[in-house]
């Protein structure tokens, strides 16, 4: 995968059984003690239903998975996954990278990934900034509902002496690359972040499914 480290105006991400019964045979008595049977359970309440379903989870359509409706929060090693609902949820690795989903995000229920991606080398070229904490990957791509942002975060009280203006970038594709199956070229784009509660915070209106990275700047070589 090719990479290239740009500076300049934001772009836009767009992103975004039932089991069958085999009909038998019965003897008279046994067919009569079913009918019996059935006709006491048809006197239940509400949740005897089939499809009735508890109050702390919903079904969607055929997947009998339960949509949460409640937010989530999840936090795995190397690789974190989750299930998130129309309430949005939380996703972090113990090497620092946090994802919050806001409400209305999610339309229905959706299996979201955050992990640690390889890492780039698109950074390291330049002493005018440097990566700060792992590059991470989060999909698939989101988009925030208007009004609200996904808040994308890393831990990081303080800059170093020299260091400061955090921001995150992210991976973005700029077509196939010729000669190679299954391969692209992808650049870089920059957004701000700032520091709040201990961490480099970046508001974003989309992530796209590829790699982020957040980046600090030498204020010395400016």
């Amino acid at each position: 995968m090719s990479e290239y480290a740009v500076n300049g105006p934001a772009t836009k991400l767009v992103v975004a059984p039932r089991r069958r019964f085999a009909a038998a045979r019965q003897w008279i008595g046994i067919a009569a003690a079913a009918v019996i049977s059935a006709g006491a359970c048809s006197k239940g309440g509400p949740d005897s239903s089939p499809g009735a379903s508890s109050s702390s989870e919903r079904t969607s359509g055929g997947d009998r998975n339960a949509v949460p409706n409640s937010a989530v929060r999840k936090t795995g090693s190397g690789s974190v996954s989750a299930l998130v609902g129309p309430p949005g949820g939380t996703l972090e690795l113990s090497s620092g990278p946090r994802v919050e989903i806001p409400p209305g995000a999610i339309e229905d229920g959706e299996e979201f990934v955050l992990k640690e991606a390889p890492k780039t080398t698109a950074f390291l070229n330049s002493e005018h900034e440097k990566p700060v904490g792992p590059a991470f990957i989060f999909s698939p791509g989101v988009n925030a509902p208007e009004g609200r942002a996904i808040e994308v975060s890393i831990p990081l009280a303080s800059y170093p002496e020299g260091w400061g203006e955090a921001s995150i970038a992210y991976e973005y594709p700029v077509g196939a690359m010729v000669g190679a199956e299954d391969a692209e070229h992808t650049k870089w784009q920059y957004e701000n972040a700032k520091l709040s509660g201990g961490r480099a915070v970046a508001q974003l209106p989309a992530l796209n499914g590829y790699r982020l990275q957040f980046v600090l700047t030498n204020l010395e070589a400016q």
